[in-house]
């Protein structure tokens, strides 16, 4: 695939992954209207919590089964495809497990700690719980893109946990009042079903081999180490300001960010179904030392994420009020944010999936360093500037360091592998 038929396969997987931010915005919105913005900010505080530590549990799995197993199906070797999954998911698995375990029991400290308030540790435990099936479910998801199917690995990713999570809160909801803790059971259910049906579709992918051979630890650990940073990094950028700002601002400022967060993050989304099409190919044309092919695919992609972009783009930047008062007439108030959080958007589809092209071509220790060093940036904004302007600071806080990790990213790939700095040229 050097460009052709990219736009057909990315529209299937765009199609499948926006039932989840379609879900997730549906969601927000019922949250937003039965619990104001300061109930909306406890929950999603804990939510982001749980993220955080289901991205430790996997263990930077998700980026590195898509380059290790993607080029393992390239070359048919099965047995390392089913080794590494059954890695895969003892680790994550291990891991999760004690992710949940230990939230479970320090819930009223992290609640007192993350809300101010130990009267919500249920809303905490609970999620805590979830962090299991969230984590193996990120591990079948991974798997279904390396082996070629990113329709169905986006969606797993992306939209079958809150698709399934809007149906048993919609479902409660008709009988019972809305609760954060009613919703955090509502998102564990949710998560639960998705991984027996991730599992179901992975098992008919997944190819036989009548021997299992996983990799040397020491080989697997030198990918996952670093990547485990990266993203780690990489949501530490994008919600250490959320998470900051109950304690700095208030609960409300929380619930506006969180809103302005979830809708330009639409945008984002489209990396991530650019990315799964294209990242385990990045990594077979980089073994296969081949610039050329390497260059067209990351042009192609560029200027694909572009042009499903703008538009959505023009709309949150022309008429963000309009969209913000779905929510309820206090989450207008959050429009500049969102305005700051697009802008930022946009550059990240013009300099296009350059961490992933990092990433699949065996850069991940000098990419971990460039998002420690935005990370190191990002912190310092924050403490600045949420105190005084609140949702706006952390909206800054966010946008500024996002263009410069982009930047530094695309320089970094322009020097290394002989491709245009701006990857929309790449031909």
């Amino acid at each position: 695939m050097r460009g052709q038929g990219l736009s057909g396969t990315a529209a299937r997987a765009l199609a499948a992954r926006l039932l989840g931010p379609a879900s997730s915005l549906l969601l927000a919105l019922l949250l937003a209207r039965s619990l104001g913005a300061e109930g909306t900010g406890v929950f999603y505080a804990a939510l982001t919590a749980m993220t955080a530590l289901a991205t430790l549990a996997k263990f930077g799995l998700e980026t590195a089964l898509q380059r290790i197993v993607g080029a393992a199906n390239e070359r048919q070797d099965n047995a390392t495809v089913l080794g590494i999954y059954q890695q895969a998911l003892w680790i994550s698995g291990l891991l999760s497990i004690l992710a949940g375990t230990s939230i479970s029991l320090l819930a009223d400290s992290l609640s007192q700690l993350l809300l101010q308030t130990s009267q919500h540790a249920s809303v905490v435990r609970v999620l805590g719980l979830a962090i299991i099936p969230f984590s193996l479910l990120g591990v079948h998801a991974a798997m279904l893109k390396a082996l070629g199917r990113p329709v169905w690995g986006g969606f797993f990713e992306a939209a079958a946990w809150p698709l399934f999570t809007l149906a048993l809160v919609v479902s409660a909801w008709v009988s019972t009042p809305l609760t954060p803790v009613g919703i955090g059971y509502g998102h564990l259910a949710g998560m639960m079903i998705a991984l027996f049906v991730s599992h179901a579709v992975l098992r008919r992918q997944l190819p036989s081999s009548a021997h299992i051979t996983p990799l040397p630890h020491r080989h697997l650990l030198s990918s996952c180490v670093p990547l485990t940073i990266v993203e780690l990094t990489n949501f530490a950028l994008l919600w250490t300001p959320f998470l900051l700002i109950p304690a700095l601002a208030d609960a409300s400022e929380a619930g506006l960010y969180n809103i302005s967060h979830r809708l330009s993050a639409q945008l984002g989304l489209l990396i991530l179904v650019f990315a799964s099409i294209a990242a385990p190919r990045f990594a077979a044309y980089h073994q296969a030392d081949d610039r050329d092919a390497l260059s067209s695919l990351a042009g192609a992609s560029t200027r694909n994420m572009l042009m499903f972009g703008m538009p959505v783009a023009l709309v949150l930047l022309i008429w963000p009020e309009w969209l913000l008062n779905l929510f309820g007439t206090e989450f207008t108030a959050a429009a500049d944010a969102l305005r700051i959080l697009v802008a930022a958007q946009a550059f990240n589809l013009a300099t296009g999936p350059v961490g992933y092209l990092l990433a699949m071509t065996g850069m991940e220790n000098v990419l971990r360093n460039i998002v420690l060093a935005t990370l190191a940036l990002t912190l310092p904004l924050s403490l600045w500037l949420i105190p005084a302007h609140g949702a706006i600071g952390a909206a800054l806080a966010v946008a500024l360091p996002m263009v410069f990790l982009n930047l530094a990213c695309n320089a970094l790939a322009a020097r290394r592998l002989e491709i245009p700095f701006f990857l929309l040229f790449a031909r």
